[in-house]
């Protein structure tokens, strides 16, 4: 029996692949800092670490945040989890390389920062579908 059969079954898809990483990050990465200038403000903090990084620039990349520092390292979302959706059907989404996505779901998955349960499904079989 499967693990993840409590919840819907993840869209391995182009687009729900994106919307997979962004509810990743969002969920498990996304934090309150205090920032000297601002107060306090949440930011994803890659780490500067290949798959945060890589996580970081897709979601930069297909419209869901913008960098909040010169070295990309730290990102804010532009957008709430409500409007998810509606980034991942934008175009900068749409054409953002596949195999780019593809990537930052397996790496996300395999190398022990943090993923959600969606993920791992989605990295189980990345190219099955889209």
């Amino acid at each position: 029996m499967s693990p993840y059969t409590w919840l819907p079954r993840p869209v391995n898809t182009h687009r729900g692949r994106l919307l997979a990483i962004a509810r990743c990050i969002h969920q498990l990465h996304y934090r309150e800092v205090r920032h000297l200038e601002k107060g306090r403000v949440r930011v994803f903090d890659n780490l500067c670490v290949g798959p945060l990084q890589l996580a970081a620039e897709v979601l930069h990349r297909s419209g869901f945040t913008e960098y909040s520092d010169e070295i990309q390292r730290l990102s804010s979302f532009v957008c709430d989890p409500a409007d998810f959706e509606t980034v991942a059907n934008a175009r900068a989404a749409q054409d953002l390389d596949a195999d780019l996505v593809r990537t930052a779901v397996i790496r996300l998955s395999e190398e022990g920062f943090g993923a959600t349960e969606e993920i791992d499904w989605l990295a189980g079989k990345p190219r099955a579908e889209g």
